[in-house]
């Protein structure tokens, strides 16, 4: 029997459990008893039924009997106090009245606090709880009076008044907690409710920022590429139609990248890779480059041009401003959790680089916005020139 018992509480509580987590499975339980109890857990509000679950994930198995056994041995020995204060001469009645005020109060007051919300709306439940609550002390006082309850009638009514004054101040606790929960309830949702407005205009915020970075972007290398065709053309060199195929290349890619948030490492490099060609065109025998990729982080994601940000800054700041020209290196690996992109160049270094430092706050900006804390961008110097590092988190583009 009692085995049957712990049974059906226990699937009743995995039943309770998978409704508060998804609400809309409350339509699958069968017509009853247990249906009704799945729809008054369903219609709990989302806060409520999170910590509901929370309390019976807590508190489920041999944990809840075993605090089921703790109330009713401290209800009991309420009850034997009270025996033992009025010496009526029977502990049974005392006893049974205890547990059964004790555990009413307990039901109700957890009930109240997970469902503060619908505890005024159930006035019908809260009476009939209470009248059940009555002949609960009624059945408790006749049992341990022990003559026929005929002969204990009057006694019985001549008790009415104060049990049922003791359910009056039983209730007064109740109403003051279920008071104060509809309050903490209601400042709560209040609080995510701005916090998910300020989320969403944190968001609107960052993707008005990043439109802009990207359209400051646009036009500055567009006119770094037609600078150089427009220099070749006066100077009637022979790479002229190779440097137009280049551009055309880089300009494809650029501007398809420019529109994307994120793009793969292989696209990012690919254009990195035009865009070199190009300046080298303009700049010959001043200008050599290098890059490797793994083909293990072909795949990975960054924030658009945002490499390729600081290969142009390398060869405005770094390369051209020193006679002999120089040397640029690109390339990535993986690093713990994340990937560490470099662009290393062999020109004045960063003591010498005049300019206002436009490209690298940039960067630096839509690294804050793209990842928060988790990215960083590092300069050094590489004796000669200079190396910039990006650290970013690991994230693979969509299949």
């Amino acid at each position: 029997m009692w085995r049957k018992i712990i049974d059906w509480y226990e699937e009743l509580e995995r039943e309770h459990l998978a409704i508060l987590e998804r609400p809309e499975l409350a339509a699958q339980v069968a017509p009853g008893y247990r249906r009704k109890m799945a729809d008054s857990l369903a219609t709990m509000s989302p806060i409520e039924r999170q910590q509901l679950r929370d309390f019976s994930l807590t508190y489920r198995g041999r944990r809840f009997w075993l605090a089921i056994a703790k109330f009713a041995l401290a209800f009991t020995c309420i009850g034997l106090l009270m025996e033992l204060a009025l010496d009526k001469g029977s502990w049974i009645a005392p006893v049974v009245v205890a547990n059964l005020l004790g555990f009413g109060l307990l039901m109700g007051g957890v009930g109240v606090w997970f469902n503060a919300t619908q505890s005024f709306r159930n006035t019908r439940r809260f009476v009939v709880g209470m009248l059940l609550g009555v002949l609960g002390a009624f059945v408790g006082i006749a049992l341990g009076d022990g003559r026929p309850l005929v002969e204990q009638m009057p006694k019985l009514m001549r008790m009415i008044p104060f049990v049922a004054l003791i359910g009056a101040l039983a209730a007064v606790p109740l109403i003051v907690l279920a008071l104060y929960r509809r309050r903490q309830n209601a400042a709560l949702m209040e609080q995510l409710q701005r916090d998910a407005e300020r989320e969403r205009l944190a968001r609107e915020l960052s993707e008005s920022q990043l439109r802009m970075l990207r359209a400051q972007i646009e036009p500055h290398f567009l006119f770094n590429t037609l600078g150089a065709v427009q220099q070749l053309a006066a100077d009637g060199a022979p790479r002229a139609a190779a440097l137009t195929a280049d551009l055309i290349a880089f300009l494809r890619a650029s501007f398809s990248d420019m529109r994307c948030e994120q793009v793969s490492l292989k696209c990012e490099f690919a254009t990195i890779e035009s865009y070199l060609r190009v300046m080298q065109a303009r700049m010959g025998a001043r200008l050599r480059f290098e890059i490797s990729l793994p083909d293990a982080l072909a795949a990975s994601e960054v924030p658009s041009m945002i490499v390729l940000t600081l290969v142009e800054n390398a060869i405005k700041h770094g390369i051209e401003p020193s006679l002999r020209g120089g040397e640029i290196h690109v390339g990535a690996a993986a690093q713990d959790a994340g990937i560490r992109i470099w662009v290393r160049d062999s020109g004045v270094g960063m003591s010498d680089t005049p300019g206002n430092g436009a490209g690298l706050d940039n960067v630096r900006r839509r690294l804050q916005l793209a990842y928060g804390d988790a990215a960083r961008l590092v300069l050094r110097e590489a004796e000669p020139g200079l190396s910039a590092e990006l650290h970013v988190p690991a994230k693979k583009e969509a299949a």
